[in-house]
């Protein structure tokens, strides 16, 4: 009997190419501060967008990765403050409503005020 051959699938270089890593730490305190904030959101990213932003800049600034115009890494363009209050608003409201006792009982109407 003969061991089957396993024929290896041709490998590819990754789309982004190589960077080095940060071995000096150079952006360590980005990277703790984004690491930090998703802690603190429940791993919701887009609360953390501008930490992110702001990694990758010291990155491309610190020659750890090729620059890139932001929008070509899933970036929207700054956004206004609107964008930013509206989101705000929609997240306590969910989380307002995650707190909020449900107090509805089956088959009771409630009365109107």
């Amino acid at each position: 009997m003969s061991t089957p051959s396993f024929r290896s699938a041709p490998s590819y270089a990754p789309e982004k190419g190589v960077f080095p890593l940060d071995h000096f730490a150079e952006c360590k305190r980005a990277s703790v501060e984004y690491l930090a904030c998703l802690d603190k959101n429940g791993a919701d990213a887009s609360a953390c967008e501008a930490l992110s932003r702001a990694y990758l800049e010291r990155r491309m600034g610190k020659e750890l990765m090729a620059k890139q115009p932001m929008e070509e890494l899933g970036f929207r363009p700054p956004s206004s403050q609107s964008d930013d209050d509206a989101r705000a608003k929609r997240r306590e409201e969910a989380q307002k409503e995650e707190r909020e006792p449900s107090e509805r009982v089956a088959g009771l109407r409630t009365s109107r005020r």
